[in-house]
């Protein structure tokens, strides 16, 4: 099923690139400052995984329902902060460490003005993770 999804991703970026369209905003969607590089390192046409799943849709709803059930995390956060971090969550955490890592990295991702997110809320945040962001992501 892995391979399936790997294919799916890499005939969207092949799409793209033949389209010759960029898929984003310019500059760079990418990482935030000290964190560390994303897995889906540069694919074809200079489209990272990073950026699909980070310009996706399912990381909008991820923002959009974020805002909603978190606002005191949320509040003087960007939405591509908020994006970033989603992404993150699936492209980094999970693949790397499953859900385990993800929890223990939740807290510091999203610790903003004082607040750090408690042990239910970082469940809260992955769950919604795991049914936005990751679902573009592909991650099991």
């Amino acid at each position: 099923m892995k391979n399936w999804r790997a294919l799916a991703l890499a005939a969207i970026v092949a799409v793209l690139a033949a389209c010759g369209g960029s898929g984003g905003a310019g500059g760079s969607a990418g990482t935030r400052a000290g964190a560390a590089p994303s897995a889906g390192a540069s694919a074809a046409g200079g489209v990272s995984a990073f950026d699909l799943v980070h310009d996706s849709e399912a990381a909008a709803t991820f923002v959009t329902a974020f805002r909603g059930q978190f606002p005191a995390l949320a509040t003087g956060r960007s939405d591509t902060a908020l994006r970033d971090d989603g992404t993150h969550i699936c492209l980094d955490d999970l693949p790397a460490g499953g859900d385990r890592l993800a929890l223990a990295r939740i807290p510091a991702r999203f610790a903003d003005g004082g607040i750090t997110p408690d042990q239910p809320t970082s469940g809260a945040i992955l769950a919604l993770a795991r049914s936005t962001v990751c679902a573009a992501a592909s991650t099991p």
